[in-house]
């Protein structure tokens, strides 16, 4: 087990499988269960916070991203100058160097995001029609609001997702699974056909591409289904 000093709130702890399974406890137990391991990420900190920069009656937030060999643990000390979502954009600069291959958003669409901060809907992501490529086409990143973690891991083991780019969110503690196709020639039915099983593990959103990417938390990119696949 490694640490890391992000900065004077944040820790970062890379966690193995071994580390892990030393514990008796697993990723998804992790993730998908964060009330029953509270005491396993405050031994975490007990261990990794040699200096004992955090004092016992310090509000503590835990964020976690899985990867093939066990997973990141971010542990940060929130007060009145370090928020909840400062945490989270300190989390999602890292994730994001990590995965360069993120599209950056426009400074434009940056100032649209935070002038819309309260979560509410402005562009519903529900696939229409291209205007530039056959009229039965669509080029629309579809975007799944699951019911839980676990609905991902079904997904993972159910549907084939050679086709489509998967990207895994984690935002206001939900998770959501983006698919985008690969191949821009799907028709509406085609793609209905193919994501049928998909919908039995949730439901259509209309939370906004951009917002997702800006304010939620990236847990697994572009190959989301398949880091699923091997990691349970």
């Amino acid at each position: 087990m490694e640490r890391e000093r992000i900065n004077e709130n944040t820790i970062r702890v890379m966690i193995n499988n071994s580390d892990l399974e030393d514990r008796g406890i697993s990723v998804m137990e992790l993730l998908g269960n964060h009330d029953k391991i509270e005491s396993f990420f405050y031994n975490i900190l007990s261990e990794v916070d040699t200096e004992h920069d955090f004092d016992d009656d310090d509000q503590v937030s835990f964020q976690i991203l899985p990867n093939r060999n066990g997973l990141e643990l971010f542990i940060s000390r929130l007060d009145s100058e370090n928020q909840v979502g400062d945490i989270l954009n300190n989390i999602m600069d890292f994730a994001n160097k990590k995965n360069s291959d993120i599209d950056d958003i426009s400074d434009e669409r940056r100032t649209e995001l935070r002038q819309s901060d309260d979560g509410s809907v402005k562009h519903p992501v529900i696939p229409k029609k291209s205007v530039t490529k056959s009229s039965n086409s669509f080029e629309k990143t579809i975007t799944i609001k699951l019911f839980s973690f676990e609905s991902a891991i079904a997904i993972a083991k159910t549907f084939d997702a050679k086709n489509f780019i998967s990207d895994l969110y984690r935002y206001d503690n939900i998770f959501f699974l983006q698919l985008t196709p690969k191949n821009d020639d799907f028709s509406w039915e085609e793609l209905k056909d193919k994501l049928a099983i998909v919908f039995e593990y949730g439901n259509l959103s209309d939370v906004n591409n951009d917002v997702l990417k800006e304010h939620g938390e990236p847990v697994m990119v572009k190959n989301a289904v398949d880091q699923l696949n091997q990691l349970f």
